[in-house]
C-alpha cells in the first residue's frame, strides 16, 4: 500500500498536478475568520490514530484551548492505526475531504509538502519552530523553504535500550557499558531449545533497529551514509564493518535471529523482552509505557532502560521526523486551525503532552528543562545525546527502511554473496527509490 501510494504521489508531480508552496488564504477562509469573529462556533475536525494516553492528552488539549478560545470546537476522530494511514494518505492524494487537521507521520512529509495537500505554516510560527526545535524534528516537513506542520515529539529509536532486569540479574550480569560488553552478555544470555533461539540476548531485528543501528554504527566510526548530493552511500569502509558486525550477530553469535523481520514471530521485539524472552532490546523510550501499562510490569524492578553502547569511537545518530500536526491545504477554517496548532506547541501544552505519552519533546528549552527530566528521569540518557542527532535525510523512511532490512534478511538468508555485492545493491536500490 505504502509503494502503491508513493507511486500515485510521483505520477502525480511528474504530471504537474501539484501545487507549490502555501496556498493564500481563500474567500472561503475569510468567511470562517469572519464567523469566528462574529462569535459564530467554528468547528475543526482533527483525525488521528487510536492510542488511549495520545487520545486523552489530545482531549484535555482541545478542551483547555476551547476553554481560551470559545468560538472554536475540536471535533476528534480516532482510527486504528492501519485504517488511520491509508485514510489520511487517501485523503490528502485526492486533495479533497477529510479533516482540517491531521496528526502525520513526519516522514510522510515528504510526499505530500511538495504536492498542496498541505498549508504552509505562518511565518512566525515557522521561525519559532526552527528557532527551538531540534532539525530532526521537522527536516521533513520542509519544502522550497516553507514549513508545513508542527513538530510534537523528537523520535529517536536509537541511543536507548530495554533491559530485562530479572534476567540480567539470573545471569550474573550488569548493564554494559561498551559494544564488547554488550555483545559478551548477549551471548551469555542466549538460551536455544534445539536450533531454535528461547530467549534471545540482543533482539534488533525489527522494523526499526536494523536501520538505525546500521546507520548509527556509520556515523559513530566516523563515517556517512549520505552524499552532499543527498544520494545514499553505503559501500564505504565503515558501512561494510557496521553491515558486517550486525550479520554477525545473527549468524555466528545468534544472539537473535531474523524473526522480527520475516514473520516468524507472533511478537515484537520489546514485548519479548517483557515475557521474559529477551534481554536486551535497542528501541524507542515509548517502549517503556507498554511495559507498565498493558504488561503490568514495575519499571525499575522488571525491567530499566539503559544507554545503549556506541559501536564507534563517538555518539552519532540519525533521527526520522515523528509525529507532527499539520493543516489540511484545502481547509475553510485554516485561520483558526493555525490557531489551534499554536496553542498545541506552547511549551507547557508541550511539555504535558510529551510526559502524558512517554515521548520526548521536539523544543530544546522544553526537553532540557528541569520539570521534564524530573517527571521523565528514565529518558534523560538521551535527551543528553539529542545535540548528537542528523536529521535522517529528505526521502520516504518507509521506503529507506524496508530496503535495508530486505537485503539485511537477504544476505543473512544466503541470498547475496558478499557483503560488497549486498552493499552495492542496497546503495542502488535506494539510489533508484529517490529518481
Amino acid at each position: 500500500m505504502k509503494k502503491l501510494l508513493f507511486c500515485i504521489m510521483v505520477v502525480m508531480l511528474v504530471l504537474g498536478t501539484a501545487a507549490c508552496g502555501g496556498k493564500a488564504v481563500s474567500s472561503e477562509a475569510s468567511g470562517a475568520q469572519a464567523n469566528a469573529d462574529n462569535g459564530k462556533v467554528i468547528e475543526l475536525t482533527f483525525w488521528a490514530h487510536q492510542q488511549p494516553a495520545w487520545n486523552d492528552s489530545y482531549q484535555a488539549i482541545a478542551d483547555s484551548f476551547t476553554a481560551e478560545n470559545p468560538n472554536i470546537k475540536i471535533n476528534y476522530e480516532f482510527f486504528p492505526y492501519d485504517q488511520f494511514e491509508s485514510k489520511l494518505q487517501t485523503s490528502l492524494i485526492a486533495k479533497s475531504g477529510g479533516a482540517d487537521i491531521y496528526e502525520l507521520w513526519g516522514g510522510w512529509g515528504v510526499d505530500f509538502a511538495s504536492t498542496g495537500a498541505l498549508a504552509a505554516m505562518p511565518d512566525e510560527l515557522a521561525k519559532r519552530i526552527r528557532d527551538d526545535s531540534y532539525p530532526a524534528t521537522y527536516g521533513s516537513l520542509e519544502y522550497d523553504g516553507k514549513l508545513y506542520g508542527v513538530p510534537m515529539e523528537f523520535n529517536i529509536e536509537c541511543g536507548g535500550m530495554l533491559v530485562n532486569l530479572k534476567l540480567l540479574e539470573e545471569n550474573g550480569l550488569k548493564i554494559p557499558e561498551t559494544w564488547k560488553e554488550l555483545i559478551d552478555s548477549a551471548k551469555k544470555a542466549t538460551v536455544f531449545e534445539g536450533d531454535q533461539i528461547k530467549i534471545k540476548g540482543f533482539d534488533f531485528v525489527n522494523w526499526d533497529s536494523v536501520s538505525f543501528l546500521l546507520t548509527s554504527m556509520i556515523l559513530s566510526n566516523g563515517g556517512q551514509y549520505l552524499n552532499v548530493d543527498g544520494t545514499f552511500n553505503f559501500t564505504s569502509d565503515q558501512a561494510k564493518d557496521a553491515f558486517g558486525e550486525l550479520a554477525k550477530l545473527v549468524l555466528e553469535d545468534k544472539v537473535t535471529d531474523l524473526y522480527g523481520l520475516t514473520g516468524g514471530g507472533d511478537m515484537e521485539s520489546y514485548q519479548l523482552l517483557f515475557s521474559d524472552m529477551a534481554l536486551f532490546v535497542p528501541r524507542g523510550p515509548w517502549t517503556i509505557a507498554e511495559g507498565i501499562d498493558t504488561f503490568k510490569l514495575t519499571y525499575g524492578t522488571d525491567f530499566t532502560y539503559a544507554a545503549l553502547p556506541w559501536y564507534g569511537s563517538k555518539p552519532a545518530f540519525a533521527a526520522e521526523t515523528g509525529w507532527s500536526l499539520v493543516v489540511n491545504g484545502n481547509s475553510e477554517n485554516r485561520e483558526a486551525a493555525f490557531k489551534f496548532l499554536e496553542y498545541f506547541f506552547k511549551d507547557e501544552v508541550v511539555l504535558n503532552h510529551n510526559i502524558n505519552c512517554a515521548m520526548i519533546p521536539p523544543k530544546k528549552t522544553v526537553a532540557q528543562s528541569q520539570e521534564y527530566i524530573e517527571k521523565m528521569p528514565e529518558v534523560k540518557i538521551l535527551v543528553d545525546i539529542l545535540d548528537k542527532s542528523q536529521y535522517i535525510g529528505h526521502f520516504n523512511t518507509d521506503v529507506f527502511k524496508e530496503t535495508i532490512n530486505n537485503v539485511f534478511v537477504d544476505y543473512c538468508s544466503g541470498i547475496y554473496s558478499s557483503i560488497d555485492e549486498a552493499l552495492a545493491d542496497l546503495e542502488e536500490k535506494l539510489n533508484s527509490s529517490l529518481r
